[in-house]
């Protein structure tokens, strides 16, 4: 039932950078990232990832706090270079714009996998279309906004640009920030670059460096890929079977291996069956909560749970909030 049978991350660099930036703008950072599990101080300790699911949790806190139409912009274009990693150094080394655009749009998930842009020759240039990733908590326009301010941060002018909500308000000051015309209310955030931006040099670029961090990019994609393959077919699986009947011994089996070596791939990804299988009921509770009138309890049966407070506790564990409270607070932002 879930929308997607992988996890879906951000960088650890990416997600601090921008809870530092929201403190920058005057929001209150422990409420940002109040009961967000994984977190240390506020920050995703070292190289973790944090899941998009979280992620977008903290975006929506953000805009609830937020009486700023501005701040994902003012997010999105001041993070420090080092956020982007190694697309940072990329950045600065290729021969053009436009070539880091191909190379941006191959190795963003690098950075975060919360949605992605798509290129395509349009006009006299290319069109950017950013499409959020499907997970169970939807993205804020104002995260849009940032993703879309950290792209045109990185080089010349954009020709004009499209964001997604508002409609109906007035564009003229997104127009002064982005430093192009913008439209509101798109169904999807687009930018446009000409062929004059695209053909930009970048001035001081190194050919030697930036094969270099090309080879450590590739490198870093395929072990995300191993990573994103074996925990796909292990969350798969455990979809399939249900969270009744799904174990270590039976999800093996259903993916021909044995327990042991299931164990062994897993810890060498970063990961382990109950974190996938954790995820994937608490993810189903969130939609379960979201979408359907059955009641805590009944909800908290079908997804193996035997008593409705033991799945009420993981619910407030991993979500921050009671199910009465997460359900409430759907209905809350569809109506």
């Amino acid at each position: 039932m879930s929308d997607s049978p992988r996890s879906l991350t951000v960088a650890s660099a990416w997600m601090n950078a921008v809870l530092d930036r929201m403190e920058q703008e005057g929001l209150d950072r422990a409420a940002l990232t109040a009961d967000i599990r994984g977190l240390e101080g506020g920050r995703v300790p070292g190289t973790a990832r944090m899941e998009v699911a979280l992620s977008r949790l903290i975006w929506r806190r953000a805009q609830q706090m937020t009486t700023d139409p501005l701040l994902g912009l003012e997010v999105g274009s001041q993070l420090p270079a080092q956020a982007g990693h190694v697309m940072a150094i990329i950045r600065a080394h290729s021969a053009s714009f436009g070539a880091f655009l191909r190379a941006m749009i191959r190795y963003q998930t690098l950075l975060s996998e919360t949605g992605r842009f798509h290129m395509r020759p349009a006009g006299r240039g290319v069109r950017l279309t950013y499409r959020p990733a499907a997970a169970v908590i939807a993205m804020e326009p104002i995260q849009i906004d940032s993703g879309v301010a950290s792209l045109v941060a990185y080089g010349p002018r954009p020709l004009a640009i499209r964001l997604v909500g508002r409609r109906g308000q007035d564009p003229a000051a997104f127009t002064r920030r982005l430093g192009c015309p913008v439209q509101l209310g798109a169904a999807q955030a687009v930018v446009d670059y000409g062929n004059a931006a695209l053909a930009q040099q970048t001035p001081g670029a190194d050919p030697a460096l930036l094969n270099l961090n090309v080879a450590y990019a590739e490198s870093l994609l395929a072990t995300h890929r191993t990573m994103d393959s074996l925990c796909g077919s292990v969350r798969a699986a455990v979809g399939r079977l249900g969270p009744r009947q799904a174990t270590i011994t039976t999800v093996a089996h259903d993916i021909g291996c044995s327990p042991r070596t299931l164990q062994r791939r897993l810890a060498a990804a970063g990961s382990s069956f109950k974190a996938i299988f954790d995820r994937h009921r608490m993810e189903e509770a969130h939609i379960l909560l979201s979408r359907s009138r059955a009641s805590v309890a009944e909800i908290g049966a079908r997804l193996g749970y035997s008593e409705a407070s033991a799945f009420s506790r993981a619910v407030s564990e991993w979500w921050g909030v009671s199910p009465r409270q997460l359900r409430r607070a759907q209905q809350d932002g569809q109506g």
